[in-house]
């Protein structure tokens, strides 16, 4: 039977071992015997054992000096071993015998019933611990297995969400497409700026999606590098005025959710053509700077200068009459931050708001 229990019986007295042997005969064990330390090692090389009863007093290598070699031996480590001696009353061999790690002592000659009844209890936590392994093993197997399809469903699930930002990034492309093909054919030079103006807000917002399509993260967007491409691409889209402008960069890595950087890409982008419009009128050069960090309570600071005109002092900041500056209001609440406006040498503005913030925040409380 492949289910039978292997016991090892040590004894260098064949009619020891024939005692235990028809103590223990069982159809649910299977009994190995021994009668020197070298036989039991041999034995216990090639077999797996529940319970090994074992007599201290063997010539050559005696029990408590096999015990030990047993004890050392990673395979047969936890193999439980009860003693066996006819010297039961010498309490120094008991405590040796506990002390490599026998776990019960029983003295000759033995009592079938308290033999029986004690190897009982070790085949059954073998067979327990021998059914949990298998256990284990067969979960591990389907935890892995379970592991390797989420893997994949994961990877599945981010070819579909950059081939939604591409697709998005192109769809924004084509209606800007559209947008200035419809401009070029209006012959008034204001109602023009009014569609290059949505062209470009519209650039900022694809750039995002083309971000996070290149991006390994999919769902939040690197602040620095987004607003360095946008800045200069905005730069590039107005030509002849932005050829006298000198942009400066000061960036920190910043990383931000995608519903907090769309906004605040548009932010850039109305301040950015507000002062290629206004700031530089009748001034040979001028120059825009953008700084950003992020600080250690995880508030982000933008911070956008032009050393153009400045902000018009008859202009309400508060409550302004441009769609880009109400723009600017609108999309600086949706973020839940605070822009400050001062008035120097140019204009200076300063927007804060929590990295976490717009939807994503509301999402969390």
């Amino acid at each position: 039977m492949s289910d039978r229990t292997n016991i090892l019986l040590v004894d260098d007295d064949v009619r020891n071992l024939d005692v235990l042997e028809s103590i223990l005969t069982s159809p649910d064990y299977r009994l190995y015997r021994a009668r020197t330390a070298d036989e039991a090692l041999m034995t216990m090389i090639h077999n797996e054992f529940a319970v090994i009863i074992l007599d201290i007093h063997m010539p050559d290598l005696n029990g408590l000096e096999l015990a030990h070699l047993i004890k050392q031996r990673k395979k047969t480590q936890y193999v439980p071993i009860i003693f066996l001696t006819a010297y039961y009353q010498e309490d120094n061999d008991i405590l040796q015998g506990y002390g490599v790690g026998a776990v019960d002592y029983l003295s000759k000659p033995v009592n079938p019933l308290i033999l029986t009844s004690k190897v009982e209890v070790f085949v059954d936590l073998f067979r327990k611990t021998r059914a949990l392994a298998t256990m284990n093993r067969e979960m591990e197997g389907e935890i892995l297995q379970q592991m390797e399809r989420l893997k994949a469903s994961l990877a599945e699930k981010e070819t579909l969400l950059k081939e939604i930002h591409h697709r998005v990034k192109n769809n924004l492309q084509i209606i800007c497409s559209l947008i200035s093909l419809q401009a070029s054919k209006i012959g008034d030079q204001a109602q023009q700026s009014l569609f290059q103006d949505t062209c470009d807000r519209i650039r900022s917002m694809a750039l995002v999606h083309e971000k996070l399509y290149q991006s390994k993260d999919l769902g939040r967007v690197e602040l620095a590098e987004y607003t360095s491409q946008l800045m200069n691409d905005i730069l590039r889209s107005n030509g002849t005025v932005a050829e006298k402008v000198q942009l400066r960069l000061e960036l920190e890595p910043v990383l931000l959710p995608v519903d907090v950087a769309i906004p605040c890409g548009l932010i850039l982008n109305e301040l950015t053509t507000n002062a290629l419009k206004h700031a530089f009128h009748d001034r040979p050069s001028g120059e825009i700077s953008v700084q950003l960090r992020a600080t250690p309570e995880e508030i982000v600071q933008v911070d956008f200068r032009d050393n153009g005109t400045g902000f018009p002092h008859h202009v309400d900041w508060r409550s302004p009459n441009t769609l880009g500056l109400q723009l600017v209001h609108m999309l600086t609440d949706q973020l839940h931050g605070k822009m400050d406006i001062q008035n120097g040498q140019g204009a200076n503005y300063r927007l804060t708001f929590a990295r976490l913030s717009g939807a994503r925040e509301a999402t969390q409380n």
